[in-house]
This record gives structure tokens, sequence and C-alpha cells, in this order.
């Protein structure tokens, strides 16, 4: 079969970034104030600050050995970026993520949305 392109990209702050292909996307925020549930006695790597989400599934915090942090391709504020069926929108108040679902977060550094 034939690699999946990823598409990685931060916002302008630098403080959420994400990497996705048609069939997964996971963002990651730097700062939050937010504090994050107890981590899970399954996960053996880093927990709370980390989301994913399939093209049609709920989004969750996930356990994760690695970062989406540190993109080269910054989407500015009041622009979006489709991803698969995924679409983020870059705003000054929040980085908001939906699949095809409709499900999806909102994060920023003093509230994180799950829906």
């Amino acid at each position: 079969p034939a690699a999946t392109a990823l598409t990685q990209f931060s916002t302008p702050s630098k403080n959420v970034g994400c990497i996705g292909d048609a069939t997964m996307l996971r963002c990651d925020i730097a700062q939050t104030s937010v504090i994050p549930p107890k981590k899970p006695s399954s996960c053996e790597f880093d927990f709370g600050n980390y989301f994913s989400m399939t093209a049609r599934g709920r989004s969750a915090r996930s356990c994760v050995s690695d970062s989406a942090l540190g993109g080269k391709r910054i989407i500015a504020y009041g622009t979006s970026i489709k991803i698969g069926s995924f679409v983020c929108v870059s705003r000054r108040t929040d980085l908001r993520c939906t699949n095809r679902a409709s499900h999806g977060w909102s994060l920023n550094r003093t509230k994180i949305t799950l829906f």
C-alpha cells in the first residue's frame, strides 16, 4: 500500500501543533492552565495535553511518546486548513478542529473543550 502523506502545522503562537492525514488528526498544546485528568494506569508515556480523533470518531486525550509541536507551516489567525475530512480554524481565541461527524476540540491557554 502507498504511504499516506502527513500534514503538520502550528498556530502563530506556536503553542499548538498538529499532525494528520486523511484518517487521523492529532494536536498538542504546549502551555495551558487547564489541569488534565489523572493519567490512566494503562498509559506509560505522556498524557494530558495531547488530543486525537479519527475521521468520524469522538475526540479524546491521548497517551503519546512524541510531539506534534514544531510544525514549520503556520496557519495564520482567521484562516483554516483542511486535511482529509478534518478542518482546523486558527483564531486568536483558539484552534478549533472538527471531523466529518462534527466531533473535535477547541484548544487555548485557558480552556480546552472536547466535543
